[in-house]
């Protein structure tokens, strides 16, 4: 009973998902990390601005994510003879030479996925950032929770990097404009991932709800 008077003056009741344990929070919108009392798990780390900095950060990754795709990622020159493709057109090629695995993958982890990440987190901290909480947020967290472990856009780059040095003994290797806003891309979206806290806009979306009676 004393517990429920807590929360009702303003705690929140915070699960670990590692052990389970129940937590009570006093005050989650302060700056810091809150860990789990009995394994130590990080339980969530809220930091202020977190709209601000999300809204931002989904306009530089949109944009860089179109640098990305419309211009060449390199040109490579070897015996008189340049060519030059971008991730789309280099999709478009492993379809070509029947490696459809590969080249889904490409497809996925290149233009696809970023491209569903930046868009959901824009339809939200955008909305938010104008001081409207959308119906749909509870389907876009969910959504940006699910699609976590398919940003591998940084393992991309490492393994672009790595075939650049054995193109090199090949011919000339010329990075385009895609490549280098590619590598921006690769920062913003880690910075991105650094900042994403969902556990505020879940307090959000349930304190909207209380305020229509709705549980």
């Amino acid at each position: 009973m004393k517990r429920l008077e807590e929360l009702e003056r303003g705690e929140h009741l915070i699960c670990c998902h590692e052990c389970d344990e129940l937590s009570y929070v006093s005050d989650p919108y302060r700056s810091g990390r809150y860990n789990c009392p009995n394994c130590g798990t990080l339980l969530f780390r809220h930091r202020k601005g977190l709209v601000e900095k999300m809204f931002a950060l989904s306009v530089a990754a949109l944009l860089l994510l179109l640098l990305t795709n419309y211009f060449p990622f390199l040109s490579f020159k070897v015996a008189g003879n340049t060519s030059e493709a971008n991730f789309f057109t280099s999709a478009i090629y492993l379809f070509e030479d029947e490696q459809f695995l590969l080249a889904i993958a490409v497809l996925m982890t290149t233009i696809i996925v970023p491209l569903i990440r930046i868009v959901l987190s824009l339809a939200l901290f955008g909305a938010l950032y104008y001081g409207y909480l959308p119906s749909y947020a509870p389907f876009v967290l969910r959504a940006l929770h699910h699609s976590l472990p398919w940003g591998m856009i940084d393992v991309l780059l490492v393994g672009v990097f790595v075939s650049m040095v054995k193109l090199v003994k090949m011919g000339t290797v010329i990075p385009g404009i895609s490549l280098w806003s590619f590598t921006a891309l690769v920062f913003v979206i880690a910075a991105m991932q650094v900042v994403y806290n969902p556990h505020p806009v879940w307090e959000h979306i349930d304190e909207a709800r209380r305020k229509k009676g709705v549980i």
